[in-house]
């Protein structure tokens, strides 16, 4: 049973309980500490979170695999990628982490200025161990939307979102920082124990994932090269953005931009989780069912389209009201920048389900090739515009790679399930070849 339905009902219900999180954590922050607090918060989360980019991907490989199994006759094979899975994760982030803590430790002053690196240092081992927990769960609760479970993985993720939501309004008035990531540490270790007891449920035994197996990893390796490939050149793009504009914008605009930045993501996040709910069943169509896997695809960018122009729109419109709720003055460089992001997330989001197809079908050349394309526009751009004293160019930057990207995924990614796209990327009616 794919659980399409479910599926997506669910992960719309996540991504909106995780907005009024994102609300409520960063209003208690800047409260604290204003713009430079959640601008310090930011600009080490970008310098950590740049571990992540060296993970193999096995994740969304593993995604791939198990997607196409059926748990009633393959349940072995199942938990041999899943277990793989996750203890090659499990192994090489935390190593990945530990090894960018002391790189931002040594250099914390070119991270956050001279004048913030006292606020920076007490968070930062418990930062660490945020991003830690945050990716080990991240790679179990997947494990489990690739079981087409993904509507109880929502559920999980949801109950950790009311548990942190409770967390940081104690925690963080009483120690700001370190308590935003302490309350981030007990959710997703709370979320991932949670998500594996619901694994081995499905899979009908209670154990722990030992059955790791080297003849597994290579098979996913070698899907999942390429997908981390893709998945580096996309997740370079965030922090990129974001050290740039820190580091030529000082801490204040990075606050700025942090905030815009989560506004116009969550919202955008409401619409695009539901294209990404639907990837397990496109995987498996992809495989058995083509024109099946054409009017999901279909359906879900039809969707999509619709509900992006209708919410960033409204988060366009409604943003000096955002500003007034979260800063208590209307700041115009805040609505400037969630104008510019809304634009680029919206192309962002529209090409979403051609972006799935890629680690649907396990062909991410192009994928690879637009992200290293956007990425390198976005570092000439931001460098360029920084050093000649434009940091707010950054962020026009920004919105020209998320447009690019989103044009070449469609072209790219279309064809992968025998799609013609019409012209500018099939926005008017991709069509059957």
């Amino acid at each position: 049973m794919l659980n399409i339905r479910r599926n997506v009902i669910f992960s719309f219900i996540e991504i909106s309980t995780n907005t009024l999180l994102t609300f409520i954590s960063y209003r208690l922050v800047l409260r604290l500490g204003g713009f430079e607090l959640l601008g310090i918060w930011s600009a080490l989360l970008a310098w950590i979170g740049l571990s992540r980019l060296g993970d193999f991907g096995l994740g969304g490989a593993a995604t791939r695999f198990v997607a196409a199994l059926d748990v009633r006759s393959d349940r072995e094979r199942i938990c041999r990628y899943i277990d793989t899975a996750i203890i090659s994760n499990a192994v090489l982030i935390s190593a990945l982490t530990f090894l960018s803590y002391l790189a931002v430790s040594h250099w914390l002053v070119l991270a956050v200025g001279a004048a913030n690196v006292a606020v920076a240092q007490p968070a930062l081992p418990w930062l660490m161990a945020a991003v830690i927990a945050t990716n080990l769960c991240l790679i179990i609760t997947s494990s489990l939307f690739s079981l087409h479970l993904g509507y109880i993985r929502s559920i999980i993720m949801i109950s950790g979102n009311v548990l942190q939501l409770g967390l940081v309004v104690w925690l963080v008035p009483r120690y700001g920082l370190p308590g935003f990531a302490g309350a981030q540490i007990i959710q997703y270790s709370f979320a991932g124990v949670v998500a594996w007891i619901a694994i081995c449920v499905q899979l009908g035994k209670l154990r722990l994932p030992f059955a790791f197996r080297w003849v597994v990893l290579r098979e996913m390796l070698n899907v999942s090269m390429m997908l981390q490939a893709a998945n580096i050149a996309n997740g370079l793009f965030e922090p990129l953005s974001k050290v740039m504009v820190s580091h030529f914008g000082g801490m204040q605009m990075q606050g700025l931009f942090e905030a815009a930045y989560k506004t116009v993501w969550t919202a955008r996040n409401i619409s695009s989780n539901t294209a990404t709910a639907v990837i397990p069943a496109i995987t498996r169509y992809v495989q058995t069912d083509i024109p099946a896997a054409q009017r999901l695809y279909f359906q879900t960018r039809r969707n999509i389209v619709v509900s992006m122009a209708l919410i960033l729109g409204g988060v366009v419109v409604a943003s000096p009201v955002i500003s007034l709720l979260w800063f208590k003055a209307l700041n115009v460089r805040f609505v400037e920048f969630v104008a510019l992001l809304a634009i680029g997330c919206a192309f962002g989001g529209w090409c979403t389900p051609a972006y799935n197809l890629g680690q649907a079908t396990g062909k991410l050349k192009g994928v690879v090739i637009t992200m290293v394309a956007s990425d390198v526009l976005l570092l000439a751009g931001g460098l360029g515009f920084g050093l000649a004293g434009m940091p707010f160019m950054i962020v026009v930057a920004t919105t020209a790679g998320m447009i690019l990207t989103s044009v070449m995924v469609i072209r790219f990614n279309e064809p992968l399930i025998g799609l013609r796209g019409a012209s500018f990327g099939g926005l008017f009616g991709a069509r059957a070849r």
